[in-house]
């Protein structure tokens, strides 16, 4: 590059400066201006002013440099004096972008032609040793489609329902009793302030007693061949579909292909009688349709006859009976994964009251530990009451013990309400939050008609529903 010696240039600048002199030395990184040094990469263009004379350029030929003045066009020049220069013996290689571009030594797109990524990768994948499904990329990845048996909870589907035991394998059959327990009392004279009407209809809803209602079932039996057992199984088929309906949550609750949570539990209180025959035969249909029923049984002696009878299909079909301290039915309700949903409080029903049935001290305090416990907020708002609730005389509505008296929120009349129910309203032992239902227990219509006491019920099932409400209206 000598043949540019002495040559007068202005060069032009990036930053926008300019410089003028005579080139004293150039290379292929630096350009030198007399004394003063600029780096190629610096200089955006250069301008020849002048050729040098034929003197110089000899001068210069015998090695000798020029000591023109050199002459700053620019105050904004930036000065590099004592920037060391390239040893003449490096390689020129170019620095400039468009050098590079335009050099027949660098083909970039040929180059880039030769490289193949898909040999690459597949080699890449051919030496893999890690699993794909291993990789962080697979855990971090939300799976959005689950299969019918996987969108659940993991260990919730098990517990330890089936180690509670059975009771009516050491209960036998014995005869029936030749002394009953004491029928309720007559309906009280005083002045009525509350009664039933139909949901749909303003229409007063008669009151049996529970004298005329035993007479009913009574009368059916001996006319018409509708014993206990045909009762106990219309009132439990309809009782269920009053249950799973209006409580429970309907049918989709119960399907167990499409829900796979576990099921609902339902918990029997057990006292003996009419009342606990119809609840055994509940809790076998409720067990039937997928539900965990459990039945507690405070005293032993009280489940003979009918009762016994359908404890006995009850627990064949899946049901679980515990007869035992209180506290040991406590510990086994905390191991289940699903708590109580409902209570059926068949502990009495209309025949007599708690005083008669639970005589000695052992079963009157657990007696008293169980109504305790279903009467606290959390058990009390999930309470069915067959008939009466457990306490209340079904004839008078009165209480004879009133810290026993059980808090329903439902209470389901089968066959016909007792007129008990609105005495009670009367002396404030109900309050007016309870939700209250009859059911049909299959007693032929005919029955109504056999005596001129009972023809004021001859209508009152004259409907198409197996269940229906009734509101209490004060007056």
């Amino acid at each position: 590059m000598t043949e540019f010696l002495n040559y007068k240039v202005v060069l032009h600048f990036k930053d926008g400066t300019e410089s003028q002199g005579f080139i004293s030395n150039v290379d292929s990184t630096l350009i030198s201006l007399g004394n003063k040094s600029y780096k190629n990469t610096l200089v955006k263009d250069l301008k020849v002013v002048s050729l040098p004379s034929e003197k110089s350029k000899k001068k210069n030929v015998h090695g000798g440099i020029g000591g023109e003045a050199m002459q700053m066009s620019s105050s904004k020049s930036i000065s590099r004096v004592g920037t060391p220069k390239m040893s003449k013996k490096q390689p020129d290689w170019g620095s400039d972008v468009g050098d590079i571009k335009v050099s027949d030594d660098f083909d970039f797109q040929a180059n880039l032609a030769m490289f193949d990524k898909k040999s690459v990768f597949a080699d890449f994948q051919k030496n893999e040793s890690i699993n794909a499904l291993d990789r962080l990329v697979s855990l971090n990845k939300v799976n959005d489609k689950y299969d019918n048996d996987e969108n659940v909870l993991s260990g919730q589907n098990k517990d330890n329902w089936n180690s509670i035991g059975s009771i009516s394998q050491r209960l036998t059959l014995p005869a029936p009793a030749a002394n009953g327990p004491s029928i309720g009392s007559h309906l009280a004279r005083e002045q009525q302030l509350y009664s039933f009407t139909y949901e749909d209809d303003p229409t007063a809803v008669p009151l049996a007693s529970p004298v005329q209602l035993l007479e009913i079932e009574r009368i059916a039996t001996e006319s018409f061949s509708v014993d206990q057992k045909a009762f106990s199984e219309v009132c439990a088929v309809n009782l269920f579909l009053l249950i799973l309906s209006k409580i429970l949550g309907g049918s989709v609750r119960l399907n167990q292909r499409k829900n796979h949570n576990l099921p609902p539990l339902v918990l029997l209180l057990v006292g003996g009688g009419r009342s606990s025959s119809r609840a055994f035969a509940l809790g076998r249909h409720l067990t039937n349709h997928g539900v965990r029923v459990l039945a507690y049984v405070i005293n032993e002696e009280m489940v003979d006859g009918e009762t016994l009878h359908q404890c006995q299909l009850f627990e064949k079909c899946g049901g679980k009976v515990v007869s035992a301290k209180f506290a040991e039915l406590l510990d086994i309700l905390h191991k289940l994964d699903t708590p109580v949903e409902l209570i059926i409080d068949s502990l009495q029903g209309l025949e007599g009251q708690l005083s008669d049935l639970f005589y000695t001290a052992e079963s009157m305090a657990t007696l008293t530990q169980v109504v305790n416990w279903v009467n606290e907020p959390k058990q009390s708002s999930r309470i069915l009451s067959l008939d009466v609730s457990s306490g209340l005389d079904g004839g008078s509505g009165t209480a004879s013990l009133p810290h026993l008296v059980v808090k329903s929120r439902y209470i389901v009349s089968m066959g016909l309400p007792l007129s008990g129910l609105v005495h009670a309203y009367n002396n404030g032992s109900l309050s007016e939050e309870i939700t209250h239902y009859v059911v049909d227990v299959g007693v032929p219509n005919a029955v109504y008609n056999s005596r001129p006491h009972l023809r004021k019920f001859d209508k009152f099932w004259f409907c198409a529903e197996q269940h229906m409400k009734i509101t209490v209206k004060s007056e």
